[in-house]
């Protein structure tokens, strides 16, 4: 069935809500990191001070290593069977994780979460990634995309905020945390996500078809997925060129993300509650309107890879500005929310590469399983590595992590650059 009209941009909007709460919950730490070293050693003294940076990391080392393999299966599998039994499968996957999350009982049990955590993404984000897609031409790729990034961005912006205002009911008149009061609001706003996937799972079998048609494709045209065709995407040039400019812009926002808001509350200066704010402003808020426009710009230079080419430089200026302003807070803090709006803004287009450089609609699933499984690899090791840093450098180990940054971001900027003179060339032939 071929969506059209209307009903297209509906689809968009659903299924957006649906994948922007999915990266919210395995990355809780990204907004509140000083409230999970709290719940993690004191509220359920689930793991030594002394190495729960590390430990977090490994929690996210297990998620990621999960979520890789099932990019990559994922792909194939939506290529297969849809990308209604996808979204429905992980969907359940992701609730279950949650209320487990929720309840923190133990390292069991977070253990079991962040397996299914990465069962329930890499099901689903190739069952989002394929129907983004078919919704629209190769024309309105770089608009599907910054659109759906947009939504996602408000609902991670509602949903954070409501967290912030949750866990800020365990703030004492002192202005420190009560370990206690902690738990129990963490399970609060944890049993509320796997609420809202539960909702998804139901509203996606009543609108998305079983067989959803491209809209460059026909009834009788549009092809299946075959052996071959996943053979074939593993001897295409674009493959590695649009996995390199995922896999470098993406490492860029494992340290945003991930350590910009520890950042400012342990060298900058700022409150944990304030971080949580700033950090949900950053990740989600400031994301919306950026993978927004971000679009717009494309269709401005005729060029996705150079876009992010471009932004990608932006992101490594940045990050050495924030660095030679970090005793000055004003200007500090003012650095991360420009940096913010730069390194969100290049997720809008991410996937909207493939179709630059030319690869067919019925590829895109097996393509968007290898981009994801090699494109996301920093959620395997960055957390771990930077966690390693942190325990034993101190503070000091925020400089490796932006130095990491940096690299990125000028590697990065090489390979776009690559990209859209590939793309010309493809175009020309």
């Amino acid at each position: 069935m071929k969506i059209t009209g209307i009903k297209r941009w509906i689809m968009l909007i659903v299924v957006s809500i649906f994948s922007g709460t999915m990266v919210i919950t395995p990355y809780l730490r990204f907004s509140y990191y000083d409230q999970i070293v709290l719940l993690f050693t004191e509220c359920r003294q689930i793991v030594d001070p002394a190495s729960v940076n590390e430990y977090i990391g490994d929690l996210a080392m297990v998620y990621g290593a999960i979520v890789m393999v099932m990019y990559l299966v994922g792909g194939v599998l939506v290529d297969k069977f849809g990308e209604k039994i996808m979204l429905v499968l992980g969907g359940l996957m992701m609730a279950g994780g949650t209320a487990l999350y929720g309840l923190a009982l133990n390292r069991a049990s977070l253990w079991v979460a962040f397996i299914l955590f990465g069962f329930g993404t890499g099901t689903m984000w190739g069952g989002y990634l394929k129907l983004t897609r078919k919704l629209g031409t190769s024309e309105e790729q770089g608009r599907m995309y910054s659109t759906s990034e947009f939504v996602r961005g408000v609902t991670g912006t509602v949903l954070g905020l409501v967290g912030v205002a949750i866990l800020n009911q365990a703030i004492l008149p002192s202005g420190e945390m009560d370990p206690v009061l902690i738990g129990s609001r963490w399970k609060i706003m944890l049993f509320m996500q796997a609420a809202i996937y539960i909702i998804c799972v139901i509203v996606c079998i009543i609108l998305v078809p079983n067989r959803v048609v491209g809209a460059e494709e026909t009834e009788e045209g549009s092809e299946a997925f075959t052996l071959k065709g996943a053979v074939t995407v593993l001897k295409m040039p674009s493959t590695w060129i649009a996995t390199a400019v995922l896999f470098f812009g993406y490492s860029i926002t494992a340290c945003a993300s991930g350590y910009l808001g520890a950042y400012t509350s342990n060298v900058v200066g700022v409150s944990s509650s304030q971080a949580a704010t700033f950090a949900i402003i950053r990740n989600y808020f400031i994301a919306a309107i950026s993978t927004f426009l971000i679009g717009y710009v494309a269709v401005r230079f005729k060029s996705e890879s150079k876009t992010i080419g471009i932004y990608s430089l932006g992101s490594g200026a940045l990050v050495v500005a924030m660095l030679l302003f970090q005793n000055d807070f004003a200007l500090c803090v003012g650095c991360t929310f420009v940096f913010a709006a730069i390194y969100t803004g290049m997720r809008g287009l991410y996937f909207a590469i493939p179709s630059e450089l030319g690869v067919p609609v019925h590829l895109s699933g097996a393509m968007t399983g290898i981009m994801s499984f090699i494109g996301y690899l920093p959620d395997v090791f960055f957390a771990k590595l930077a966690g390693g840093w942190l325990d034993k450098y101190g503070l000091k180990g925020y400089q490796y992590i932006w130095y990491w940054a940096i690299g990125c971001a000028v590697i990065g900027a090489i390979v776009c650059f690559f990209a859209c003179s590939y793309a010309r060339k493809q175009r020309a032939q």
